[in-house]
């Protein structure tokens, strides 16, 4: 199996940003700046759990957010995500998002 490559921080972003609905839970996170699940996201957004779910772990593929906790819930397991530094570290990331500088 090829490892998997690195990719750079800007290429990482250009890959959140790539879905409307990833860029709005993006926004989200970093405007926030608290753990979230996406059952809370799905909640605020209004969208469906099943497309927020999908929509996290692709931003935690590409190192947006990162798992942070998990509780039972119900018979099923809760997981919560925090934004990472990768925003920061691309200078024209919070402007696409719509957000002041840090």
């Amino acid at each position: 199996m090829p490892a998997k490559e690195k990719t750079s921080p800007e290429q990482a972003v250009l890959s959140a940003l790539r879905h409307p609905l990833r860029k709005e839970l993006l926004r989200l996170y970093v405007k926030e700046g608290v753990i979230l699940s996406p059952k809370e996201l799905s909640d605020f957004t209004k969208q469906p759990l099943s497309a927020v779910g999908y929509h996290v772990r692709a931003l935690a593929d590409c190192g947006a957010v990162e798992l942070v906790d998990t509780q039972q819930r119900r018979g099923a397991i809760e997981h919560f995500y925090e934004v990472t530094s990768l925003v920061d570290e691309v200078p024209w990331a919070r402007a696409v998002l719509g957000l002041c500088p840090p």
